[in-house]
């Protein structure tokens, strides 16, 4: 089997029955098969996904396995040559998938590609590519250099602005909503770490396939739509929790072999100031706008 499409639902399912169409038609020369893991289950929501795409094979979870545990449940069963992670808020194109099975062909020491992602306006995602974190690249963030100087090596550096968004480039960590890894490179580095309930799972895979020697490439002539925030609202205590969260267990993971106790202190700082600035943010849109999840998004 060529390919093994993974899908981690939660909650998402007007989004994930857009994203499997579109995998219907996108995988019709190819020999595939697609898993979603559907965590903390909905029956009454999942049940006509299910008779809609008998084919898909299901696995479900009756509570919230996480992103990273849930992954590493369907890659278990999964018989591709080839691993897609893919979020449901996402639509891929055709063609997309020969295109890259061509390219891992013509690269053996590619480890990871990853791929242009716009927003259902057509607006380039910058999470497409990135570099890792560090220090500088944080500060700048946080004080709005990076936004300021969006094309700049230095100031934007962590989302590697300086790189063409429709060019191919090898790059430090590719977005999880849309991650192709050959199934040997995954046997080798064991899948994704459990640790990460979701959020930087991506950076800390990314981390490990290069530690093995291998390239990570983002393949930028290729697009998917990535809707973003199927299942995410980023003004809650629990997103707080584990993206902060997630990012500082990343820093602490590799304090001993990619930065200095230095840089580790400034950016485990700078993490938890970011949280704390983020929760006061979260209180006063709530305050002036309530519940009103449009502009709890917009803002």
């Amino acid at each position: 089997m060529d390919l093994s499409v993974i899908i981690v639902n939660y909650k998402s399912y007007a989004c994930l029955q857009n994203c499997i169409a579109s995998l219907a038609l996108a995988l019709v020369q190819i020999d595939a098969e697609i898993i979603v893991v559907d965590n903390d289950s909905e029956a009454l929501n999942l049940l006509p996904l299910q008779q809609q795409f008998p084919l898909v094979k299901w696995l479900v979870n009756t509570k919230n396995e996480g992103f990273s545990r849930a992954n590493n449940q369907a890659l278990s069963q999964a018989n591709g040559d080839y691993i897609l992670f893919l979020n449901p808020d996402t639509v891929v194109s055709l063609g997309i998938f020969e295109t890259l099975i061509q390219y891992f062909g013509q690269h053996k020491m590619v480890g990871a590609v990853g791929v242009q992602m716009e927003n259902k306006e057509g607006k380039f995602l910058a999470e497409s590519k990135r570099s890792f974190p560090t220090s500088k690249s944080a500060f700048f963030k946080m004080c709005g250099l990076a936004k300021l100087f969006p094309r700049s090596a230095y100031f934007n550096a962590y989302a590697l602005g300086h790189l063409a968004k429709d060019k191919i480039h090898i790059v430090d960590v590719l977005a999880g909503a849309f991650m192709m890894v050959p199934k040997a490179v995954l046997t080798q580095i064991g899948g994704f770490d459990n640790r990460f309930f979701m959020y930087a799972e991506d950076i800390d895979f990314c981390y490990r396939i290069q530690e093995l020697g291998y390239e990570i490439h983002y393949i930028g002539t290729q697009k998917i739509t990535h809707l973003k925030g199927g299942s995410t609202n980023k003004h809650t205590e629990t997103y707080r929790k584990y993206f902060y969260g997630s990012m500082e267990l990343f820093v602490k993971k590799y304090s001993r072999t990619k930065y200095s106790l230095t840089e580790k202190w400034i950016l485990i700082i700078g993490i938890r100031l970011a949280r704390y600035l983020a929760a006061v943010r979260s209180f006063l849109v709530r305050f002036f706008y309530g519940e009103d999840i449009f502009f709890l998004e917009l803002l």
